[in-house]
């Protein structure tokens, strides 16, 4: 595969065939939302980056050269980031071939546009090539290893704006924010807007 503007291009129209071809009358479908893939970079032999549709948003890797190996569909491989160890499963589309995913967000309802959903992409990937904090990265790992947080536990830096919080923030001319963005609250589908 020659280049990220080939891979994106080839990502982008093999999902929008899934979505024509498989996805219609799904009830999971965020219809304000497309089909992109964002940030395709290479990385350790990787095509890296995310991908956005209607019904997910996951990291993907995609062998730069052709896998010799036979590795099935929905077998599981841990990759090694800068900011810790991601569990990735394997998928094959017959228009793109094999390739790895980690779920970031699925189904999508939390995505009111496509401008939302690009930016949160983009901050996940930015997320996982800052260097890990100590604290945060044993954190992540016992959140991947499914024991921590609990659902709706925004304790910490993760947390909503306290309603006092949201009154001083706009006297300071600040507009008040629902939870931090950051790596944590991104890979574990805990960041929300403030709804309007």
């Amino acid at each position: 595969m020659s280049n990220a503007t080939a891979i994106t291009d080839r990502l982008e129209t093999c999902f929008r065939q899934v979505h024509a071809e498989r996805m219609s009358g799904i009830p999971i479908l965020n219809e304000k939302l497309g089909v992109r893939a964002v940030g395709i970079v290479p990385w350790n032999g990787f095509w890296f980056g995310a991908l956005i549709t209607p019904w997910f948003m996951n990291l993907v890797l995609i062998a730069q050269e052709p896998d010799q190996n036979i590795i099935r569909s929905g077998e599981k491989r841990l990759f090694v980031f800068p900011a810790g160890r991601f569990e990735f499963i394997r998928g094959h589309e017959d228009h793109l071939g094999a390739f790895w995913m980690c779920s970031l967000f699925s189904p999508v309802f939390e995505f009111e546009d496509m401008e939302t959903a690009e930016a949160t992409a983009i901050a996940a990937l930015a997320g996982l090539m800052e260097g890990a904090q100590e604290d945060e990265d044993r954190d992540m790992q016992r959140i991947w290893q499914g024991e921590l947080p609990e659902p709706g536990d925004r304790s910490g830096e993760d947390r909503a704006a306290e309603p006092g919080e949201a009154a001083k923030a706009e006297e300071d001319g600040r507009a008040p924010v629902a939870a931090e963005l950051n790596r944590r609250s991104v890979l574990t589908g805990q960041f929300r807007e403030t709804p309007q």
